[in-house]
């Protein structure tokens, strides 16, 4: 009896508990799971790196700073008198080039500086009357040079349509990220909405038992008093005593899992506050819902994997335009000019006076072009195989919504025949008790008319969980659960 008693207060205490707890909804949840879970800012993350991969791409614009000073010193054959015996030169070239994307040439400019130190021997030539020497030339010799090139395509790559062809398709790259953050996000949500779910039914099934434990002690006070009367067997006592402790047994296994889905989600939501919160969800109230030929339309519309597959086609259909490109022959247009100067003394080399100008086609084409027919070919075999891709998704979600809409509507159904059931177990209760407290009747029809009402309770409960679960799911389908509020990037 003492253990009893102490259990009985434990108990009570823990219910007062229960019922007074400050409560937390599955939007509220969810929002901090948002704000809290590294989930979020991982999904983000990849959108930027896609972002970061683009910025890349921008470096072929960049101007490119080139250098290449040499020194050189060659002891030479001596195959001729006008040979020199050695030659020292030193020198060396600073230039800058750039491609541009909007023409698709190439600008380059350049300084060039060359110094060159031979030895070369005077000619002698003699006569009778004497030798003649004539001079071989300068030993030493200073020569600049500023030159600038400029190279346009005027068939393959005309307007630089292949210099911007990796940058223009990584656009549908970070598109494609950000629907797939959306998607991920998405089922992620669904699940955790789904979880807060089962903890508000461990809820509502403690609530539920916690009834039949209150009725089962009302039941066993009233028999122990008409037993004392002597109006009853000893039985009715040990019966009405062993419901009463298979009730309480029932709340402490609901109660111990209730406790670990609130530890669960404590730990995902990182959030120690939770261990103070008990969950509130309208659990039994029916939502509406549009016929289905208009959530198929709606979806066919909005769904972002059709627009993922959508975007992919888009992003085919520019990879395959960048191999048509490189289909054509190349035709460049080369435009030089140049200044030189040259001398014995430095000073005097920087007298850039003489003038080059050059212009020039250059055209390359391969023979039969297979590397470039091949990827055109297969690019265009994937556009095809694509479009399939987009009809076949396109009926496995109409499937998914007819579907899911059927199974909503049939558990509304379900729900109503489960309201008439507790209804009936009720009324079914209230007339075992009246003949059990007229006589009439034993207590056994009583409990177990009780157990039915109980567990047509718990049955509505869990078909209502079930029901909600559906919506939970076609929300997600439609793309509707993460529209309310998106986490802002951190």
């Amino acid at each position: 009896m003492k253990f009893r008693f102490i259990y009985g207060i434990t108990l009570t205490l823990f219910l007062f508990q229960f019922g007074n707890a400050q409560t937390i909804s599955m939007d509220e949840f969810l929002e901090s799971i948002k704000q809290t879970h590294p989930f979020f800012e991982k999904e983000f993350l990849t959108t930027e790196i896609e972002r970061g991969k683009q910025e890349g791409f921008l470096g072929s614009q960049d101007w490119i700073i080139s250098s290449s000073p040499y020194y050189a010193h060659q002891k030479m054959v001596s195959t001729s008198s006008f040979n020199p015996e050695r030659v020292d030169m030193i020198g060396g070239d600073v230039g800058v080039q750039r491609a541009f994307w909007n023409t698709g040439g190439r600008l380059s400019l350049s300084w060039s500086s060359d110094f060159t130190d031979q030895d070369v021997s005077n000619i002698v030539i003699p006569f009778p009357t004497g030798d003649v020497i004539i001079p071989s030339g300068v030993s030493k010799f200073y020569q600049n040079k500023i030159s600038v090139t400029y190279s346009q395509p005027l068939l393959q790559n005309f307007k630089g349509t292949l210099d911007r062809l990796n940058y223009e398709l990584s656009d549908y790259a970070i598109d494609l990220s950000e629907i797939a953050v959306c998607e991920n996000q998405e089922g992620f949500l669904l699940d955790l909405a789904i979880r807060f779910l089962d903890w508000f039914l461990l809820t509502e099934q403690k609530r539920i038992a916690t009834e039949r434990l209150n009725l089962a002690n009302e039941m066993l006070r009233q028999v122990r008093r008409r037993r004392a009367a002597n109006l009853v067997d000893r039985v009715d006592v040990l019966r009405a005593e062993d419901a009463s402790r298979i009730a309480k047994q029932n709340i402490v296994l609901i109660e111990s899992q209730w406790k670990a889905k609130q530890a669960e989600l404590a730990v995902l939501a990182q959030s120690q506050k939770l261990y103070e919160l008990s969950p509130v969800f309208d659990i039994y109230k029916l939502d509406t819902f549009p016929q289905q030929d208009d959530a198929v339309t709606q979806i066919k519309e909005k769904s972002l994997l059709l627009e993922m597959l959508k975007i992919q086609r888009e992003q085919l259909s520019h990879l395959l335009g960048g191999y048509e490109e490189i289909s054509k022959p190349q035709l460049f247009l080369n435009i030089g000019a140049g200044l030189t100067g040259g001398d014995e003394e430095f000073d005097r080399s920087l007298k850039l006076d003489n003038p080059d100008i050059s212009v020039s086609l250059a055209f390359r084409f391969p023979l039969g072009n297979r590397i470039a027919k091949s990827d055109i070919t297969e690019t265009k075999l994937q556009f095809r195989q694509l479009d399939k891709e987009i009809e076949n998704v396109t009926l496995d979600i109409e499937a998914a919504v007819r579907n899911i809409l059927v199974q909503i509507k049939e558990m509304e159904e379900v729900l109503f025949l489960n309201n008439e059931q507790i209804s009936s177990a009720k009324k079914k209760t209230s007339e075992e008790n009246r003949m059990y407290n007229q006589g009439r009747g034993d207590l056994t029809f009583v409990i177990q008319s009780r157990d039915n009402e109980q567990n047509a309770k718990l049955t509505y409960a869990q078909n209502a969980a079930i029901y909600k679960k559906l919506i939970l799911q076609y929300r997600a389908l439609m793309d509707e659960l993460l529209l309310s509020t998106v986490p802002e990037q951190k």
